[in-house]
Order: C-alpha cells, then structure tokens, then sequence
C-alpha cells in the first residue's frame, strides 16, 4: 500500500525521478507471429521479468502488450518504466525520452515480395497492382511504409488494392494463391516462401534491431544502473537459479540511440501542411490557451489520465481509419458537439506528437464541419513536456 501512495504522489507532484524502492512497471511486446498468446511466449517473459527482478532487487510488474499500436502510444507518454519489444516499439520509445539498453542478438528486415506470374521486377513497376501487407502496426509493415514514403510513394494511390492481414504468412498466402500480386513480409518468412514458390524480391528494407530493451530516460540513476546491469553485467548466481528458455541474457549486447536511427525515423508521419488550419508550436498553443483559447487532448482516457498539457479538455478521437492523407472519416467517431457551437470561435487539437493522427483527423473534422479558425498543435503532449510547460 505504501509503493502505491508513493507512485500515486510522485505522479501528482510531477517528479523527475521514480523512486528506487517503487515498483517498476514493465512491458513485453512482440507480433502475432512471435505467437505472444501463447503460454510459451507469456512464460518465457515472465521467467525473464523475474530474472529482473532477482537481479536488480526491484519489485517487477510485467504487462504483456498484445496491441502493438497501444504500445506505441505508450512510449510517448512514458507510461512504462522497462519496455521489452521489437525495433520500433523501442525506437519509438527512444524519441520520446526512453534510453536503451541491451538487444538479443539478430536483427530485423522487411521485403515486398512479388510473384513471378506478376510480371513486377521493381516496386515502381508494381504501379496499379494489388498488394498484400501484415498489420499496420507490425514491424515489417512499419518498415515497409516507411521505405514507400522514402521514395515518394503514396501507398494507396500506388497500389489498386492494399489488403492487410493478421499473420505474416497470410499475406503470403495471398500472393501464393493468386489473391495478391506483391506482398510484405518479414525477410526470413519470404525465403521460406521462395523455396517452394516462384517470384523475387524487389526490395529490401535497411535491417532493425532485434528484440530489445529501453528503460525510462527520467528513472533515477541508481534504478537505472541495477537494470542495465541486469541485462548487461548478470550476476552468475542470480542466472543460475533462473528458468530462461530459449532466452539468453548472457549474449545479449549494449545499445545506444544510433543503432534506432533509422527504425525511429519511420513510421506515419502526419503532414506538415493541413488547408484550413494553422500549425502552433507549444508556446504558441500557450499562448492562445492564456486568452481563453481552448485546447483538446485527442488521445485516449487513458494516456490523459496518465497525464496532460494542463488545462486541456480530454475529447478522444475513435480512430479506425487508416494514417494517411485522405482518411475515410465515416469510420471513426468524433464528438464535435463538445465544441464551442459558435464555429467562429477558435480551436485547438493536440494529441502525442507528429506520429499521431487522431488531432490532425481532428482538426480535419472541425474544417469540415466549417469552423473556421482550427489550429493544430502538431507536436502535441511530447513537445509541451519537452519545452517544460505545465502538465497533469
């Protein structure tokens, strides 16, 4: 009860540091095909969090994160004080003030993946072709994208057709029966895929880390050393007692921010122009906000509560259409009769930062609806804390 009300109130007071003797919040993450519904996989991972835990002194409470898009959002509010996770879950966590660690050994790449029947020998050839991907929030896809906006590609407007599926090997049992003419997959899944079929590879994305580790950048320093040593310098005694199958800790490798450069600077970025609004910065959002301007938090319940630009309104955007230019509204939901009705009167969206969608949909909504003096605080939460502005 004690470790509870000292959380509790280091959270009100907005304190840099979490206490050593609190508990740390940890999370494991990984894709549906690492099969993280499994007993083995759960097992497997709360036999490592234990091995923290004995290792470090620290009390360890482990959440498996089965949703990798809520992961991501996680990072940037820095609702995690240990992420365990594939490349851009950690990469994204690394931007938003989290610090790396250690890596198992391997890494990570993507390729588009065309049948031979396709006729495709390049992605630009795949022009008007259907394509078959895994989900939005997996790192093949991720990458995927990532490497399509590198080439000025809008994805929807290249492709007749973008099918995702749940499974990696879905998708590339799409293009094996007939139902797609590219495909992305992970790079190991593709070769296996090449051995019994006919096709190419038309590209291959740059190679990720594997799985990693990242603590909370704002951690104090003693937490922090007992958990890098952990992974880093474990004791052989502590090792010895612990039951970790299929992961070993003692090849596991120092990061640092360089090895995330490039998995961190994808993802769905939102534009930086939107026709109908103005742009602010955080001290232009303050502002507006000290005339009496008021300003949405688009996010979740969840990450507001966790905390918030002080002052802000918690109006969440249902966000289930796709991140891109030209999103089909109709499927999300939006409350815009929780908005001054008088739609001369200023507005202002915000949500966690250039990655997310939800205040840009937002701010498109509102135009649409004929307010006429949106603005849109691109950066959102990440850029308030960062410059130091008042939180909740």
């Amino acid at each position: 009860m004690r470790t509870l009300l000292a959380g509790a109130l280091a959270a009100a007071l907005a304190l840099p540091a979490l206490p050593a003797s609190a508990t740390i919040k940890a999370s494991v993450s990984g894709e549906a095909r690492e099969e993280i519904n499994t007993a083995f996989f759960v097992d497997r991972y709360k036999a490592l969090t234990d091995y923290v835990a004995a290792a470090s002194g620290l009390e360890v409470r482990l959440t498996f994160g089965r949703d990798l898009s809520r992961e991501l959002q996680r990072t940037r509010s820095g609702g995690y004080d240990l992420i365990i996770g594939p490349a851009h879950v950690v990469g994204s966590a690394v931007r938003y003030g989290y610090e790396p660690v250690a890596r198992f050994p391997g890494e990570e790449t993507a390729v588009f993946l065309a049948t031979e029947a396709s006729g495709v020998t390049s992605l630009e050839g795949a022009k008007g072709k259907r394509l078959a991907m895994p989900p939005t929030d997996s790192l093949a896809t991720y990458l995927a994208r990532g490497e399509l906006n590198a080439k000025g590609l809008q994805a929807k407007r290249h492709f007749a057709e973008i099918r995702e599926f749940r499974y990696h090997e879905a998708a590339l049992l799409a293009l094996e029966f007939g139902q797609a003419d590219v495909a992305v997959a992970d790079r190991r899944l593709a070769e296996d895929w090449l051995k019994r079929n006919k096709g190419r590879i038309l590209l291959e994305t740059k190679a990720a880390p594997g799985t990693s580790v990242a603590v909370l950048g704002s951690l104090d320093k003693p937490t922090k050393d007992k958990l890098r040593a952990a992974f880093l310098a474990p004791n052989p005694k502590v090792l010895a007692g612990a039951q970790l199958a299929g992961l070993d800790v003692t090849k596991m490798t120092p990061i640092t921010v360089a090895d995330f450069e490039y998995v961190s600077t994808l993802g769905y970025f939102t534009p930086r122009v939107l026709d109908g609004a103005r742009i602010v910065t955080a001290e232009e959002a303050a502002e507006l906000m000290k005339k009496g301007v008021p300003i949405y938090d688009t996010r979740n319940k969840e990450e507001y509560t966790d905390r918030h630009i002080k002052g802000a309104v918690s109006l969440p955007y249902g966000e289930k259409s796709r991140k891109e230019v030209g999103f089909d509204q109709t499927k999300d939901s939006f409350d815009l009769t929780k908005l001054a009705q008088d739609k001369n009167s200023p507005v202002i969206f915000a949500c966690n930062g250039a990655e997310c969608w939800k205040s840009y949909k937002a701010s498109v909504a509102a135009i649409k609806a004929g307010y006429k003096q949106v603005y849109w605080f691109r950066g959102g939460f990440p850029e308030w804390r960062a410059k130091g502005l008042p939180t909740q």
